[in-house]
């Protein structure tokens, strides 16, 4: 019983690391690769999230307070469409993504929290490459340089993050093959042995006991008053 109870738990901490391994670029590299490899420098050095993205984000975040896409040599809709995307990267800077580093920063090893991050930092990178596009054409020569310079700042960190995040996958994929290896080395528990059932106690009824009533003594009759006595 004892030895059932730990495969069940050990079963049930199996599932839900499986369910951690929700990252399936991590999984794919691992599959193609024979071994885990070198370790990122990122990972390495144990840094969080907030760590690895921060001056970058930072950077970015100057960088688009000094933009006018309104100036921009290009046409209305143009310089419509490169304002609203710095409106996009700015709310993002500000409103979205600080929480998203919180979480991730709280649970550095696990990609279920980390995976938020580097899927929103994704899609941010690809709304400022539209924006220093049009900025390397229209934009002066200032504010083309600095977007270009913040662009490839933020496609750096974004690259060092996803090398922390495929490290973890690896870690957390080893550590499951690590308990299905430990599942299977478990023994069957033991086959339950039948007892024989236990003989029928016969009832013996109780015997009531018999009183038996003592005969009554005979007494004899007194003399009377007036008899002689016999010569």
């Amino acid at each position: 019983m004892k030895i059932t109870t730990r495969k069940i738990i050990v079963t049930r901490f199996l599932a839900s690391a499986l369910f951690l391994m929700a990252f399936g670029a991590a999984s794919a590299a691992f599959a193609q690769q024979p071994s885990a490899g070198p370790v990122p420098a990122a990972a390495q050095s144990g840094k969080t999230t907030s760590a690895i993205m921060q001056p970058s984000l930072n950077a970015l975040g100057q960088t688009i307070g000094t933009l006018r896409p309104e100036k921009w040599k290009a046409s209305g809709a143009v310089r419509d469409e490169a304002a609203a995307n710095i409106v996009s990267i700015r709310q993002d800077l500000e409103t979205i993504l600080p929480p998203l580093l919180a979480s991730a920063d709280g649970a550095p090893g696990s990609v279920a929290q980390v995976l938020p991050a580097y899927r929103n930092i994704e899609a941010l990178y690809d709304v400022l490459l539209r924006v220093a596009e049009v900025g390397r054409l229209s934009a002066p020569n200032d504010q083309a340089a600095a977007l270009e310079e913040a662009r490839s700042s933020l496609e750096g960190a974004r690259r060092a993050l996803g090398e922390s995040v495929q490290t973890s996958a690896l870690a957390q994929e080893q550590q499951v093959h690590n308990l299905q290896a430990a599942v299977r080395a478990i023994p069957p528990a033991p086959a339950p042995v039948a007892c024989p059932a236990p003989a029928p106690v016969k009832k013996h009824k109780a015997r009531k006991k018999v009183v038996k009533k003592a005969a009554p003594t005979s007494t004899p009759a007194p003399a009377p008053a007036n008899a002689q006595p016999a010569h």
